[in-house]
């Protein structure tokens, strides 16, 4: 009943920001229009066409065993898992668990393996961490591998510490493996899927920026709670405000690792939306996620601090 409470007074706080600030409402929904035009669009809807098709033709089990056994071993998951997984290390939000949530769709996986698998393959892509983190932020290029092994190596430890037991998902791709076959149904299936997903991808991207808008004329971004407040909704947002925020450096970087490693609350309303995630898996899912921030920035702090410790000692 409270939360059913608390939506609607968000919904009529909105009607009322709308009504009483057009002109920063329009700016934000143009902003958020523009990020996902300009950014999300061109990115991920080649990216979803091209998973979709390979799920759906079953691809994936065709592939020689050198080529998916280490990351099979590795994680104890099935042939159709490891896709998922380098999927969702490579390509970002919400790409893992939007492959993860196709493959379970098309019976490649199993229900156990899917929620182990959105536990952890849903990330910020490294060309984020490299590119719009380190060079374009921070301009410091430099500090492009420090966050990609924070923020992705935190998602990798955890996906290590909560893997199954051994032979627990190989036995179920056995049964399951299919042959190779594309059709023109399948390509169309994968188009359509594609502009479902991406244009609800821009309305959440729409609706949050929307939020941040609104959020910021009641905690000013230049505040701390702003601050606090733009880096757990949207990353890109949370970035630059946690670098204007102009905090010392060794507490700075553990912040920006935490913020992207956490993704905001954008990301997670896209994942469980395109993933079309229960209540229960939603919840797996942000608990997992809150873990592996606190790892990255556990990973960020021991880095400084050793890299302080052996500075000192030279």
């Amino acid at each position: 009943m409270r939360k059913k409470y608390g939506f609607a007074v968000l919904i009529v706080l909105l009607f009322f920001y709308l009504l009483r600030f057009p002109k920063e409402s329009l700016e934000s929904v143009s902003r958020g229009l523009a990020l996902w035009y300009r950014s999300v669009l061109p990115v991920l809807f080649p990216f979803m066409i091209l998973s979709g098709l390979t799920v759906r033709s079953g691809l994936i089990e065709q592939l020689p065993g050198w080529l998916i056994r280490p990351v099979c071993r590795l994680f104890r998951c099935s042939a159709s898992g490891s896709f998922a997984i380098v999927i969702g290390f490579l390509c970002g939000f919400p790409m893992g668990a939007k492959v993860t949530h196709d493959l379970h769709a098309k019976h490649r996986i199993s229900d156990q393996e899917a929620v182990f698998l959105y536990r952890f393959v849903n990330n910020v892509s490294p060309a984020f961490l490299l590119t719009f983190l380190a060079r374009e932020q921070l301009a410091l290029p430099e500090y492009g591998p420090f966050f990609v092994f924070c923020v992705l190596g935190a998602s990798l430890l955890y996906g290590l510490a909560v893997r199954p037991a051994p032979g627990s998902f190989e036995q179920q791709e056995k049964i399951r493996r299919g042959t190779f076959s594309v059709s023109f149904q399948d390509a169309d299936a994968s188009i359509g899927d594609a502009v479902s997903g991406t244009v609800r991808l821009g309305a959440y991207i729409t609706v949050f920026s929307l939020l941040g808008a609104a959020a910021d004329t009641v905690f000013p971004m230049e505040s701390i709670p702003g601050k606090l407040l733009a880096g757990s909704l949207e990353v890109t947002n949370g970035v630059s405000a946690v670098i204007a925020w102009g905090l010392p450096w060794n507490l700075t970087a553990p912040v920006l690792c935490a913020v992207c490693a956490f993704g905001g609350f954008s990301a997670f309303a896209q994942t469980v939306s395109i993933a079309s995630m229960d209540r229960k898996t939603a919840c797996i899912y942000l608990k997992s996620r809150v873990i592996i921030t606190l790892l990255a920035v556990s990973l960020a702090t021991g880095i400084l601090f050793l890299r302080l410790a052996v500075g000192r000692f030279l």
